[in-house]
């Protein structure tokens, strides 16, 4: 940039002589100058902050795909690719070209939708680990390979010498872009347990932002983008108070590793009514994960929205149907946090109907005729409680790394304005936050990184029905009114009523990084 002159000083034209060894200048102050050197030198020093404090990310929603995506770029010359961005782990990895399940063959051509990078064309790869590099996930699949450092760039921002994972070998085809704490790194579980600086840390370490922390608005079901802004909050894209709880460790090692937070309320309202569906001591260990496509809940809470929303569980499906109709409800769940006076965040209802479609490419229906679609909760079973896109979509979510605090607040979907605030400093708090006045604690009793996704594929062979009536529920009224509005006739005639042999709906996946391909609960 051209250096910046100071000449808003002036000349008059009149010059007196005092004496011979000194001359005499009037001068006038040019206001007009002065005034358009501080405009300018404002513009320059705001396009500095913004360059170094944030960084702004688009994200693509994968509907079909269950999982949000982000542009990258690796190596010098840059490589085009796509990964998936999963608060629930810590590395950056992409497929390497040579990786088998890149290369399409005669029984597959799959390939790698989100691209694959090839390290003999860039001049700045360095390999820092070779094999060291191992994720495995519990139904089996995995990927590894070697660490290695090149140039990475992502939403206008480059990382210099950045560390990463090349996956020569596994079953995942699309890259995945961890950002959460770095002690939960692969190599920690399942290598020499080294931790080197992940993302958030690397953009902290290289001026691009000032503290480890972002913020993650994915906006509604049907929208293509959502965002993660890097280093700072946007005031557009929330509603009402941003409200701040705690992260919770683990009790295994005494070391916040996942975004746990107290989960402390979750009630149902509809046109009929609202029910509270937890107990008024209820305070469950909670890891928010945007890696994770559904949310699982505890079982018995599972089972009462269930109950409200005529939904059922089929186990050899793995996965949870309702009427599609259901999305037509104006009813919302309520998640409370951290206790009395914490942040509630609305989850629409018409937010978790996801689609399902037969192998012939039709919708299949109940015997009563209505239109079958998944549900996007289930129960957690064994595996811990996770939050995952279908209630993330309906929140503001803000990961400060630093305080091991969350920022929670209701969503505004498919907002064009922008309003970024940055973190002061590194260790600032969240920006127009509200700490919770009454925080429950909770221990988080697993270990690992899950990962749940769900996609329109899956078969199976049950029977299906809908439960239609439900008791002791004053909401369930409202939703069931909106799920039986276009009920056909039992009778009616159309597409065979769930042919199981040839639906395709959504296979759930279970997967967690941890050591074995295990995940643990203690």
């Amino acid at each position: 940039m051209a250096k910046l002159t100071s000449t808003f000083l002036a000349a008059s034209a009149l010059l007196v002589f005092a004496h011979a060894n000194t001359v005499q200048m009037n001068i006038v102050r040019n206001e007009a100058a002065q005034e358009a050197q501080l405009q300018a030198r404002q513009l320059y020093n705001r396009g500095l902050r913004t360059r170094a404090e944030t960084v702004n990310v688009e994200l693509g929603n994968a509907l079909s795909a269950g999982l949000y995506f982000a542009n990258i770029s690796v190596g010098t010359p840059a490589q085009q690719l796509m990964v998936q961005i999963d608060t629930g782990s810590s590395d950056v990895w992409v497929p390497s070209n040579s990786a088998p399940i890149c290369t399409p063959t005669m029984q597959s051509s799959e390939g790698c939708d989100g691209g694959s990078f090839n390290p003999g064309l860039s001049s700045t790869f360095e390999n820092v680990g070779q094999n060291e590099f191992n994720i495995s996930y519990v139904d089996g699949t995995g990927s590894t390979g070697d660490y290695f450092q090149d140039t990475f760039s992502i939403g206008g921002a480059t990382i210099k010498n950045f560390e990463m994972g090349l996956a020569t070998q596994g079953t995942i085809g699309t890259g995945i872009m961890g950002i959460g704490y770095n002690n939960s790194e692969a190599n920690v579980v399942t290598g020499n347990g080294t931790v080197y600086a992940n993302m958030p840390f690397a953009l902290v370490d290289q001026g691009l932002i000032p503290t480890e922390a972002y913020s993650l608005w994915l906006n509604d079901l049907q929208s293509s983008t959502g965002s993660v802004l890097f280093g700072g909050i946007d005031t557009t894209k929330y509603t009402g108070t941003l409200g701040s709880v705690n992260v919770y460790p683990s009790r295994r090692n005494g070391q916040v590793t996942s975004f746990t937070v107290a989960f402390t309320l979750l009630s149902a309202t509809s046109s009929s009514g609202t029910d509270v569906l937890t107990p008024p001591d209820f305070a469950v260990a909670a890891i928010l994960d945007s890696g994770t496509t559904i949310t699982l809940l505890p079982d018995a809470v599972a089972e009462l929205v269930f109950n409200e929303l005529g939904a059922r569980y089929y186990s050899k499906l793995g996965a949870t149907l309702v009427p599609c109709d259901l999305a037509k409800s104006s009813g919302t769940l309520n998640y409370g946090f951290g206790g009395v006076g914490g942040p509630v965040i609305k989850v629409s209802v018409s937010d978790l109907v996801m689609p399902l479609t037969l192998t012939s490419g039709r919708t299949p229906t109940y015997p009563n005729g209505q239109a079958a679609c998944q549900l996007g909760i289930q129960g957690a079973g064994d595996l811990p409680i996770l939050l995952g896109d279908t209630f993330l979509r309906s929140a503001y979510a803000v990961y400060d790394l630093v305080n091991n605090r969350i920022g929670l607040g209701q969503t505004v979907f498919n907002v064009t304005s922008s309003n970024i605030v940055a973190f002061a400093s590194s260790g600032a708090s969240i920006p127009s936050a509200t700490s919770a006045p009454n925080e429950a604690a909770v221990t988080q009793t697993a270990t690992g990184n899950p990962r749940v996704t769900v996609d329109p594929t899956a078969t199976g062979a049950e029977t299906v029905t809908y439960n239609p009536t439900a008791t002791g529920l004053s909401a369930a009224g409202g939703f069931m009114a909106t799920a039986t509005s276009t009920k056909k006739s039992a009778g009616g005639h159309g597409p065979e009523p769930f042919a199981w042999s040839r639906v395709a709906i959504g296979v759930v996946i279970l997967a967690s990084m941890g050591a074995g391909g295990m995940f643990v609960v203690l």
